[in-house]
């Protein structure tokens, strides 16, 4: 199976993942309940639910899909899950959501790695798709949950959520090499070691990505990646994992033009580690117990200078370096008491800390302490009907307790349909920037120059509740499946930066806001780029749509996906917000599989997005609908024994466009854009010992 999209429901093609057994008593290793001969996933709810029986919508890229079509950046596959909405501002910035309400650093999506948290506290929340510590080889599938889970991941699952799961050293039957070259300066290598020693397993993976990004614009890329993966059997019931991982580079940033060089042409250095320890100890194929633990560290040198020489101000130091730690523990515990009742519960403890001079005036460092209890149930009521509920209570130690309940009902007339009706409530928490920010730009003298962030103590957490049904089923008579999920959204309470008037007399009042003297560089400096605010913003919006995908095999080895959202949201209160939401998404991909051959089209349309940042005053800037295509074909060759491919991948075939609207304020204002997507063309080769 190349691509699975569920809403549920049995699949037509079984997702074979290589196990015989689903104990390790029976000689499989621990992942061994989603390495079984039957279609299940593991995210929705924490434990291996067959496709039928999901509490949700999901969608599941697997490696072959992967491969077959030849991109070397994670955030592009989302362009083929439906309901997603991806675009790049830059080369090395990609913006990754589901239905929308990005901003700059979209931050409603809880993403995983192995079940470790990436959703980071660094900046604004979100995640740094460039930086992530992981090779593409190294992904085994990638489960995407369309719609809300806090149930089961807590705040920030807050649209959905993404779980990268990597190969078990198991499954790896060798070393491997590959090396990528094209155009716009890419130049990519990548290198795979593994041993197995009697019950342990070794992976050791390194990779090099290198491009130039856009033409005209300062976002080229260097970045180098090494990880571990460590597989050992303690006994027939029990296994200990260690991952580990390393990304280090720059990334070009900023744009030449922008007022007082505010975002000027620089170098961003960036090196993101981590370790991850897990033990799961699992008696019989009903029940186990995972313990883990884990540290993310992220560091960012990111400094340049400002100035206003018509003020009498030059080479003034910005210093926007910064770091972040968490660390996080947690335990789950899958049993089922009775027949036909499953059940999970468990425990989170975290801790981040962010520091940051810049980001907090007159603090080094803010930090969070989370606490989670969780549980979740699945009963099957009759042969044809399944009850899944769940609920997670969370306490964010500055806030009072939440509870994200989950309530779905399953009922599947006959083994080749499945319908599914539920309700949901999710809850984003204020990241730390957000609700901490004080962001002052000082001349060498100690003049405060300019407030770009200001501080709101009282947001507050905005919560998402979600109505869906859901159907997914086989069409025989041509070969296909249908899977479609309706779906109504309503936001509240959602946090939005604001530019803001500094003069306000309601602002300065607050003593973490600064009034200048009229007259003053500062006054003039700050009412020509003003200052912002993350708000709770009045009243509700509602997201509602429909999304589908049709799958079918309209010849041998061949197989057409059509992916298909169409979105509306209705905010009166919230107009500028209605436009972050591209009314439409679709992608058309065409697979075709040889014995030599394998080749991989895909034809994408995205309709039209305001991504503003909210920095600029009365910024309208809606970014049109585009159409691009993607193509690799890829031919399998035999070197001296030695099994290896050369593959040619072309993206953006169909032209130059723009996807986002950057962010430097004057070309935005005068529409000319300059980070313009282009096309690229690359040469892969890889080769398997």
């Amino acid at each position: 199976m190349r691509f699975i999209s569920c809403a549920s429901g049995l699949m037509p093609t079984v997702l074979t993942l290589a196990s015989a057994s689903p104990t390790l008593a029976h000689g499989e290793h621990i992942e061994s309940s989603f390495l079984e001969p039957l279609p299940v996933v593991l995210s929705v709810s924490r434990m291996p639910t067959a496709l039928q029986d999901v509490p949700g919508a999901v969608s599941v890229i697997d490696q072959d899909l992967i491969r077959a079509t030849g991109y070397r950046d994670i955030a592009r596959l989302f362009r083929l899950v439906p309901g997603m909405q991806v675009g790049q501002e830059r080369g090395n910035d990609h913006w990754v959501t589901y239905h929308g309400l990005g901003q700059d650093f979209p931050n409603n999506m809880q993403v995983l790695i192995d079940g470790r948290s990436v959703y980071s506290p660094h900046f604004s929340g979100g995640t740094n798709w460039a930086t992530l510590p992981i090779d593409l080889a190294d992904i085994e599938r990638i489960e995407v949950i369309r719609g809300s889970d806090s149930a089961t991941y807590g705040s920030n699952a807050f649209l959905g959520v993404v779980n990268i799961i990597t190969h078990h050293t198991r499954e790896d039957r060798g070393p491997s090499v590959g090396i990528r070259v094209g155009q716009s300066g890419i130049r990519d290598a990548s290198a795979r070691m593994v041993t197995h020693q009697g019950p342990l397993g070794i992976r050791v993976s390194a990779s090099s990505h290198n491009d130039d990004g856009f033409s005209g614009l300062r976002d080229d890329s260097r970045m180098n990646t090494a990880n571990l993966r460590a597989d050992l059997r303690l006994d027939a019931a029990s296994e200990l994992s260690l991952f580990a991982g390393i990304s280090d580079g720059r990334n070009g940033l900023g744009h030449r033009g922008t007022p007082f060089n505010g975002s000027g042409e620089r170098d961003e250095h960036v090196d993101d580690t981590f370790v991850h320890l897990r033990w799961t100890h699992a008696p019989s194929a009903d029940e186990a117990i995972t313990l883990s633990w884990y540290q993310n560290r992220e560091e960012t040198r990111d400094e340049w200078e400002v100035g206003a020489p018509a003020l009498g101000l030059v080479g003034i130091p910005v210093d926007q370096n910064r770091s972040s730690r968490r660390d996080n523990l947690e335990l789950v515990h899958r049993f089922a008491p009775v027949g036909g009742l499953r059940v999970v519960w468990g425990t989170e403890l975290r801790r981040d800390k962010l520091d940051a001079p810049i980001l907090f005036y007159g603090s080094d460092s803010e930090s969070e302490r989370l606490f989670r209890l969780f549980g979740s149930l699945e009963w099957r009521i009759a042969d044809d009907w399944l009850l899944n509920a769940g609920a997670m209570a969370e306490r964010f130690e500055d806030d009072s307790p939440r509870l994200s309940p989950r309530l779905f009902i399953n009922w599947q007339p006959d083994p080749k349909q499945s319908w599914r009706a539920g309700y949901a409530r999710s809850y984003r928490q204020p990241s730390l920037f957000e609700r901490n920010a004080d962001v002052r730009v000082l001349s060498p003298d100690g003049e405060l120059l300019q407030q770009r962030h200001i501080a709101n103590p009282r947001l507050d957490a905005q919560h998402i509740d979600t109505l869906e049904l859901g159907y997914r089923g086989d069409l025989p008579v041509v070969n296909a499946t249908l899977d479609a999920r309706l779906f109504r959204e309503r936001i509240s309470k959602l946090i939005w930066r604001q530019r803001i008037d500094a003069f306000d007399p309601i602002d300065a009042a607050r003593p973490h806001v600064v009034v200048p003297a009229p007259g003053s560089r500062h006054a003039a400096i700050q009412q020509a780029l003003g200052a912002t605010r993350w708000f709770n913003l009045p009243g509700h919006a509602d997201l509602t749509g429909l999304e589908y995908q049709l799958r079918f095999s309209p010849w041998k080895d061949g197989e057409m996906t059509f992916n298909h959202a169409l979105m509306r949201m209705s905010a009166r209160s919230m107009r500028q917000v209605e436009r972050t939401v591209a009314p439409y998404v679709a992608s058309l991909s065409w697979q075709q599989r040889g014995t030599l051959w394998r080749s991989m089209l895909t034809l994408m349309r995205m309709g039209p997005v305001d991504a503003g940042s909210g920095y600029v005053p009365d910024y309208r800037y809606t970014v049109p609908a585009y159409t691009t295509l993607d193509a690799s074909i890829a031919r399998s060759v035999n070197v001296a024994g030695i099994p290896a491919e050369v593959r040619v991948t072309g993206l953006n075939l169909l032209g130059k466009h723009q996807e986002l609207a950057h962010r430097p304020l004057q070309r935005q204002l005068d529409r000319r854009a300059e980070n313009q997507v282009e096309a690229q063309v690359y040469l892969t080769l890889t080769a398997d010992f």
